[in-house]
């Protein structure tokens, strides 16, 4: 997804309620516009009218459901950066990315790898499979994987 540049009038338009209510969506983002509003002391139609500010601004990008990946027979989740072959675009890697099953996100980097994968595979094989696949098909020169053992999420934004 791409990402606008801030815009700083539209931020700075932001207080500690807005902050507030960021810091209780991302905590529970199906909470009630009534059980959020009792937590930033305002009526549930001005909190309801902040959060679709907020949506409209772009500081809020969207609701999603955290998906646990074991449960659904994804136990071995990994990060794979990848270095580009010359002439191949971060534009046309990702497209050929968002066709390929069990890639989870996708971020541009800096530094030695152009691209680092977050991915989700049934097993080892799998896994391999996938990178095989990337090096076959989307323009990746290198790989370079890293399994994750266990990953805490802090949902700590600082806001």
């Amino acid at each position: 997804m791409d990402r606008k540049p801030p815009i700083a009038e539209k931020n700075a338009a932001m207080d500690d309620i807005d902050r507030k209510i960021l810091r209780a969506l991302c905590a529970d983002g199906r909470v009630s516009f009534r059980d959020l509003s009792q937590r930033v002391y305002l009526s549930p139609n001005a909190t309801a009218e902040r959060v679709r500010r907020l949506q409209s601004i772009g500081v809020i990008r969207g609701f999603y459901a955290s998906l646990d990946a074991v449960l659904l027979g994804l136990s071995v989740e990994a990060y794979i950066d990848v270095r580009l072959q010359p002439g191949t675009s971060a534009q046309s890697f990702e497209a050929a990315v968002m066709k390929l099953p069990g890639v989870v996100s996708m971020a541009i980097l800096t530094g030695s790898f152009d691209v680092r994968l977050r991915v989700a595979c049934k097993d080892q094989t799998d896994l391999v499979r996938l990178i095989e696949t990337l090096r076959a098909r989307t323009g990746a020169q290198e790989t370079n994987s890293t399994v994750i053992c266990r990953e805490v999420e802090t949902r700590n934004w600082n806001v």
